[in-house]
């Protein structure tokens, strides 16, 4: 699965039994508790490398094998919101629960979840995040970075608690960019932790031009360049290696990217997609020395004015396909929509009045589009 976007909040308008009608004639599924999904309320979705989807729920896991769900419920009665799903070589699958502010983790061919224990076991019980990088465990606790080092045994697994990063302040979330951890803390500080030679960096926010953290929508690592989204500052782009940076403000067409910045995804060497809170630009630099080099925007849906109140205030996410070129938007309250980047094509796909909750979009390896949403089932898009 090349990615998965978390967090889309979206609102249809069709009924649920029509709905399903206009799916088969659009070559979209809708799969629920009625196909032997576990629950449907979905808040993760992963993609192991047999294939298997493995989907999170707020009462376990569900695999499907593009046939049958097979479900692995928890004990514990108690709604558990399975996020962040990541595996290890070791056949585990650990995931988050947000609600619980705890993990968990399942044994592949056991079929079971496995108990876990730790010589600090107060630290299992403050997991604000985790993810999975070279093989290895990492998780965010409410004042550190730290690696999680497993000794898996037959009936348990045993988590030692390393830490990499003290972190004297409230960390407000944690982001993985390939070899690179990153965290943000309320006091603007950018926290920069490379897991391969195990160097880390501390970036002052408030010399780059930020003025509050809680502002900062997303970070990302492309490169040496860390790429900050500030909703009223605009984008920031520093360098890692002469620690320099510059705000994406110094141009004639700034009014594009000044403020409610969601994301930027990075496209080719030169090329960006940005997305607002309302419109959706490519950003193409002269060279790819970002901090010196002349850019301009383009704005994506300039030609076709049907879309512009369909984006108004209503992007919530976007993920590119690269292999096909391809930019997927999700709405609040509209829909998905797909741009095609070698052409002009925008197709809208249109979902049903009760589906309240788009929690993720995924892809898998065959180039199907996965809809995971909160209590309606997860959807899957053919391929035409």
């Amino acid at each position: 699965m090349k990615s998965l976007i978390i967090t889309l909040l979206c609102s249809f308008c069709l009924s649920t039994t029509n709905a399903q009608s206009y799916f088969r004639q659009c070559g979209i599924q809708l799969l629920t508790k009625q196909n032997g999904l576990s629950n449907n309320t979905l808040t993760g979705i992963y993609q192991d490398k047999a294939g298997f989807l493995w989907l999170g729920t707020d009462v376990g896991l569900s695999r499907y094998d593009g046939i049958h769900f097979h479900n692995y419920n928890l004990i514990d009665k108690e709604p558990r919101a399975l996020a962040h799903l990541y595996e290890t070589s070791n056949n585990l699958l650990w995931s988050h629960i947000a609600n619980l502010n705890q993990i968990a983790c399942f044994d592949k061919m056991r079929g079971i979840y496995m108990p876990l224990i730790s010589p600090t076991p107060e630290v299992l019980k403050d997991i604000q995040d985790i993810c999975v990088l070279q093989d290895k465990l990492y998780a965010l606790t409410s004042n550190a970075i730290v690696e999680l080092k497993m000794e898996k045994n037959a009936d348990e697994i045993r988590l030692t608690a390393q830490p990499l990063i003290d972190i004297k302040t409230k960390v407000l979330k944690l982001y993985n960019n390939e070899d690179i951890l990153c965290a943000l803390t309320v006091e603007n500080q950018i926290l920069l932790y490379n897991v391969s030679d195990k160097s880390s960096e501390h970036i002052n926010g408030t010399d780059l031009g930020i003025v509050k953290a809680d502002n900062i929508e997303k970070i990302h690592i492309y490169n040496d360049n860390v790429w900050i989204c500030d909703q009223t500052e605009g984008i920031i782009c520093y360098n890692t290696n002469t620690k320099t940076s510059r705000t994406l403000n110094d141009n004639s067409q700034s009014s594009f990217i000044q403020k409610d910045i969601r994301d930027i995804i990075q496209i080719d060497k030169t090329t960006f997609i940005i997305a607002t809170w309302s419109s959706l630009s490519a950003i193409r630099f002269e060279t790819d020395n970002y901090l010196q080099s002349p850019f301009h925007i383009v704005d994506l849906t300039q030609h076709d004015s049907y879309y512009a109140p369909i984006l108004k205030n209503r992007i919530t996410d976007i993920h590119f396909d690269k292999s096909n070129n391809v930019l997927w938007v999700g709405t609040f309250g509209r829909g998905l929509l797909k741009l095609n980047l070698k052409g002009n094509d925008i197709n809208r796909i249109l979902l049903n009045d009760e589906i309240r909750y788009v929690n993720g979009i995924a892809q898998d390896a065959d180039g199907y589009i996965w809809l995971v949403t909160e209590k309606d089932g997860i959807y899957k898009k053919y391929r035409k």
